[in-house]
Formats: C-alpha cells, sequence, structure tokens
C-alpha cells in the first residue's frame, strides 16, 4: 500500500500493515477529528485521527531505522504508532476527558483493542499481539518529548489550523536523536531544535488548542457528553465505540444534551462573562448561581498542558535533563502559569441580560 501524505509525502505500508489500516476499528478513525471542535475556530482543522495515526507510523520508522533498530523492531515500533491512538472516543481527547472516569483513557481502550478482535486476528498472522501493544524502551520512539507522536500532531495541526507555531524541522531534530540508557535523547547539536519543537507545544496549546474560543466550544461539547450519559441516552461503552456524527446524532436525542448539540452545529457558542485567573480561583456552587440568574453557567478550568519534560541531552558530561540544560525550557512552567485563567460562560441572551450582575456576584464570593 503507497499512501501520499500531506506532511511525509509517500509513504509505503507491507501487507500486514495494509490489512489493520483497512480493519474497521481503524477506518473508524478517518471519522473522528483530530482536534474535535476546534474547526469551530480555525476552518481547517478538519484533519482526523486516520492521518495522524498514518504519520506517526511513517514517523516513528525513519525514527527508529535512523536509531539502528533491527528491521524486525522497526516494523513492530511502525505497527505500534499506527495503533496508538486507536483508542480513542468520538471527540478525540476532548470526549476522553469526560468518560474515562468510567472506562479508563485511550490507552486503556487502545490495549484492548490490540489485543482482542480484528486487529488482534490481523497481527497475529506476524505477532503476538501483546509485542505489538508493548514494544518496551522503544515506545518513547512514538511517545516521547521528540517522539513520532508530537513532531507529527504538531506540525499537521499547525498546517490545518494556518498557524506558524507548530513548523518544526522534523529532519534535523531525527538527524541528532540517538539511544542512550534505554531512552531517546538529543545530542547537543539539535538542543536548539528540540528547543523549537517543546516552545511550539507551549504556543499551540496556549494559542491554538486552549484558544478562548475553542475552550468555550469544548466546554459545551463535556457539558452535551455529560448530560446525554446521566439521563442515560447513551451509556460510556457505546460512546467509546462512537465517532464524531454518530455521537453527535445520538447525544441530540437527550432532552438535556441536545440543546448544547444544537447550538454546537449552529455555532450559537455561549460567551464569557468574566474570567479569573486560576491562583484566585475557589469552589463556588454554580448551580445555586444558575438558579439565582435564571440562565445556564458553565465554568471551564484551564487544563495544565506544560507537563514535565523527561527528555535528556547528551553533553560532554553525560546524559542532563533538557530543564537544567536550557533556561528557555525552564522559563514555560512560569508562563504557562500566568497564563491560566478560569472562565464563567452563559448564554449570549443572559451575558447581555445579566452579565454584569454575574460577574459582580462571582467576584464578591471569590472575595475580590
Amino acid at each position: 500500500m503507497i499512501i501520499k501524505d500531506e506532511i511525509h509525502g509517500t509513504i509505503e505500508f507491507n501487507e500486514l500493515e495494509e490489512k489493520v489500516i483497512d480493519s474497521i476499528p481503524f477506518q473508524r478513525l478517518r471519522r473522528i477529528k483530530q482536534m474535535s471542535v476546534t474547526n469551530l475556530v480555525y476552518p481547517g482543522a478538519n484533519h482526523t485521527r486516520f492521518e495522524h495515526s498514518i504519520g506517526t507510523a511513517h514517523l516513528g520508522w525513519v525514527i527508529a531505522k535512523k536509531l539502528g533498530l533491527e528491521e524486525e523492531d522497526a516494523r513492530k515500533v511502525k505497527i505500534h504508532g499506527l495503533l496508538h491512538d486507536i483508542g480513542h472516543t468520538a471527540f478525540s481527547h476532548e470526549g476522553e476527558d469526560v468518560v474515562k472516569k468510567y472506562i479508563g483513557d485511550h490507552e486503556k481502550l487502545g490495549m484492548e483493542k490490540i489485543l482482542h478482535g480484528e486487529i488482534a486476528d490481523i497481527l497475529s498472522e506476524n505477532y503476538k499481539p501483546q509485542e505489538i501493544a508493548d514494544v518496551g524502551d522503544y515506545g518513547s520512539i512514538i511517545s516521547s518529548d521528540l517522539g513520532a507522536d508530537r513532531m507529527d500532531y504538531l506540525k499537521r495541526d499547525a498546517l490545518n489550523t494556518g498557524v506558524a507555531y507548530g513548523i518544526i524541522d522534523i529532519d534535523r531534530i531525527v538527524h541528532t536523536l540517538s539511544m542512550k540508557e534505554g531512552m531517546i535523547c538529543i545530542e547537543k547539536g539539535g538542543l536548539e531544535s528540540a528547543e523549537y519543537l517543546l516552545v511550539a507545544r507551549f504556543m499551540m496549546f496556549s494559542t491554538v488548542y486552549f484558544h478562548h474560543t475553542v475552550r468555550i466550544a469544548t466546554a459545551m461539547l463535556y457539558r452535551a457528553i455529560e448530560e446525554a450519559i446521566s439521563d442515560g441516552t447513551i451509556t460510556p461503552e457505546q460512546f467509546a465505540d462512537m465517532d464524531d456524527e454518530c455521537a453527535f446524532t445520538s447525544m441530540a436525542k437527550s432532552k438535556k444534551a441536545g440543546k448544547y448539540v444544537d447550538a454546537l452545529l449552529r455555532r450559537k457558542l455561549y460567551k464569557e462573562v468574566c474570567g479569573f485567573p486560576k491562583k484566585v480561583w475557589k469552589e463556588l456552587d454554580m448551580e445555586k448561581l444558575s438558579k439565582q440568574f435564571d440562565c445556564d453557567i458553565i465554568v471551564d478550568y484551564p487544563h495544565e498542558f506544560f507537563k514535565p519534560v523527561g527528555l535528556k541531552v547528551n553533553t560532554e558530561t553525560g546524559l542532563q535533563p533538557i530543564s537544567e540544560v536550557s533556561k528557555l525550557i525552564q522559563s514555560l512552567k512560569k508562563a504557562e502559569e500566568d497564563r491560566m485563567r478560569v472562565l464563567v460562560l452563559t448564554n449570549e441572551n443572559a451575558r447581555d441580560k445579566c452579565g454584569k450582575e454575574i460577574e459582580e456576584q462571582v467576584s464578591s464570593l471569590l472575595g475580590k
């Protein structure tokens, strides 16, 4: 099988990999948007988990070969990359955020799909499915700070949203990667490229993934999923196997969730009434506030996105954490903390009618 990819160009897959790609669970990824409802802000963000998985597999293969892995080990890494997102629910991470408390995260769901069912049967032609589900230290080729997953989604998301933040130098990063002490690290000559990737990730989260309006749309999506589950319209298990359109259609049948689905489909989004730094926020009874002002109020809490960076740099004195070598990386956590705000949202009519009163009441409750 030969696939022409928008980022990596021509990608080749062997017969077994083609069978995996043509399987029902993998084809479902065509109908799950990579960036969920971000297309309500960035209209081009309609790419899916399908092409991201294809790209991650290819990049995983390229990195594995660069690191000198044997053909068979590199092939396992490639298939592992192909299946790394197979467990995603509808709406990608945004759907997962709601249902993982019931059924686990996409890694757990993906493990089940790899070890049991159609994909397991296909893999069993050449491998034990467990060999693909867990490739040991080589898994960092896909999932590390400079892994294939991150490099592919940053560049793909930037391309499809039209922003410049995620345009990273993949070739330079791959060229300077090495495997030391069972982990992927980067040679000192690639430090600037690694810094640029980590800064690019920070900027993509800060300005695209958590764009003000994207957060509002996502908060409404969360509410729709929660309401549809709470009133029994769908179960978490059913949601796990849905695609985006199927989930929207099912949730629209819910009396509680339907209004949010309708608003999202018509892009009638809630508006911000007020926002506060996360550090001054405390728990408030938003249900009581909603009743007080006779309107639906949603509070959206910021996600922490600057994960601890485990990447190490191979220096003259041995492996050192990049956070110790680079002052630039040290500054990103502080920058994230400064930007994190809690948003208080309601529909446009309520905002225009009593937004000022809501803001004053919330400020009073926070002691502002």
